[in-house]
């Protein structure tokens, strides 16, 4: 598993992500294993977290959508 933090671009349909672009590579969704949501003080700001875990054709993704932030790679699982 590696943390990563980083910004990405989704691309979604029906709220729904079916694609992640980073790092100049898209990753195509195959299923959504998992969805939460968080909310707490983040570096002194109240923030909310959307949580989605995915099967990605580059394998297990955990990405968020945050209320401060927009879409972030949380990690990636080996």
């Amino acid at each position: 598993m590696k943390l990563l933090l980083e910004p990405i671009d989704v691309g979604c349909r029906n709220n729904t992500p079916y694609v992640i672009c980073w790092r100049g590579g898209a990753y195509d969704v195959e299923s959504v294993l998992d969805s939460w949501s968080s909310r707490g003080p983040w570096w002194g700001k109240d923030e909310l977290r959307d949580y989605i875990l995915l099967m990605t054709t580059s394998g297990v993704m955990e990405i968020y959508r945050s209320n401060l932030h927009g879409w972030m790679l949380s990690r990636m699982f080996d």
